[in-house]
C-alpha cells in the first residue's frame, strides 16, 4: 500500500497482512479479532479421498492411478459451507490436473450427514464468484478461462439445487459478485461479453442485480479502467478500480463515488480476473 487519503467514517482496511484506519491513514489503535469457524477437511489416503465434518464422513470418492498419476476422478477441492451448516459446497479437480481446472469445475454440494450429491453449477470456482443471499446462492457460471467470455449468473439453493439464469443475456459478461445487505441483490462486475484474453483489457463496471434479475448500472469507469472486487460494509459498497494491474480502493455510499481511499499496487491477475484480497471493518 503505497498512498492513502483520509476519508472519516468509512472504517478500517485490511490488505496484504497491514491494517489502516481510513479516518487517520494509519494503523488501526484497537484490536482486530478474526473468528475463524469449523469448517470441512478432505483426508487423502491410496486409493480414496474422504471429506469429514466435525469427525463423521461426509463423502468417500474412490480413485485410480492407472492412468493418472494424480488420481482419477482427481482430488477434492472444498469450498465451503453454506450459511445453515447443513451443506458442504465441494469440486473434485479433474486428474489433478491445474490446467482443467483453470477452465472450470463443477461445483457439487451434499449434505454434511452424507447422502445424494447435487450438481450446482459449472464454472471458475473463484471465491468471489460466489456469494450467498440467504438460502440462495448465486455463482458466476461458465467455463474457459478468459473472464470476460461468456460467463453468467445463476441463482440456485438447496434442497433441490436447481439453478435459473438471472439476466439472461448472452451479449454481458460477470465477474466478481457480492449480496447486499438487504439481501435482495448482487452487485456484481459486467461488461460486454468477449474473447479478448488480454490481461488487463477488461473494462468491468459494476450493477445491482435483484433476485427476479433485473438491473441497474451503479459505476462509471473510465476507459482502460476495470471496477472490480465489490464489497459491502456498514451499508457501504467497497470496490477496486483499477488501470493496467494498479488498484485504488474506493466506495460508493448513498449513491456517491468517494476515493481514492487507498493504493493497493499491482496485480497480475488471470486472464481478466482480479481478487484483490482486501477487507474492511467497520
Amino acid at each position: 500500500m503505497v498512498a492513502c487519503t483520509p476519508h472519516p467514517g468509512l472504517g478500517t482496511v485490511t490488505y496484504a497482512h497491514a491494517a489502516i484506519d481510513l479516518a487517520t491513514c494509519k494503523p488501526p489503535t484497537g484490536i482486530v479479532v478474526v473468528l475463524h469457524s469449523l469448517q470441512p477437511t478432505v483426508r487423502a489416503q491410496h486409493g480414496s479421498q474422504t471429506i469429514l465434518y466435525k469427525g463423521k464422513v461426509v463423502l468417500r470418492v474412490p480413485e485410480s492411478y492407472k492412468n493418472a498419476p494424480a488420481g482419477n476422478p482427481g482430488p477434492i477441492a472444498l469450498t465451503e459451507l453454506s450459511p445453515n451448516r447443513k451443506w458442504v459446497l465441494y469440486a473434485i479437480d479433474p486428474l489433478g490436473s491445474s490446467s482443467l481446472a483453470a477452465d472450470g469445475e463443477t461445483l457439487r454440494a451434499i449434505r454434511v450427514t452424507g447422502g445424494r450429491s447435487y450438481t450446482v453449477g459449472f464454472g471458475l470456482l473463484y471465491d468471489d464468484y460466489r456469494t450467498w443471499c440467504g438460502n440462495t446462492l448465486v455463482m458466476t457460471a461458465g467455463g474457459d478461462r478468459i473472464a470476460v467470455h461468456a460467463k453468467r449468473l445463476i441463482a440456485t439453493g438447496p434442497p433441490d439445487w436447481k439453478a435459473r439464469t438471472l439476466v439472461p443475456d448472452s451479449a454481458r459478461s460477470f465477474g466478481s459478485v457480492t449480496c447486499s445487505p438487504d439481501g435482495k441483490s448482487v452487485v456484481a462486475q459486467e461488461q460486454p461479453n468477449s474473447i479478448d484474453a488480454n490481461f488487463f483489457h477488461t473494462h468491468w463496471r459494476l450493477v445491482r442485480i435483484n433476485l427476479d434479475g433485473s438491473m441497474t448500472q451503479l459505476t462509471h469507469p473510465p476507459a482502460h479502467h476495470a471496477d472490480e472486487s465489490p464489497t459491502f460494509a456498514g451499508g457501504v459498497l467497497y470496490f477496486v478500480r483499477s488501470e493496467k494491474g494498479n488498484g485504488k480502493l474506493y466506495a460508493l455510499q448513498r449513491g456517491k463515488l468517494v476515493g481514492p481511499l487507498l493504493s493497493l499496487g499491482y496485480s497480475l491477475g488471470f486472464y481478466g480476473h482480479q481478487n484483490w484480497p482486501y477487507t474492511v471493518t467497520r
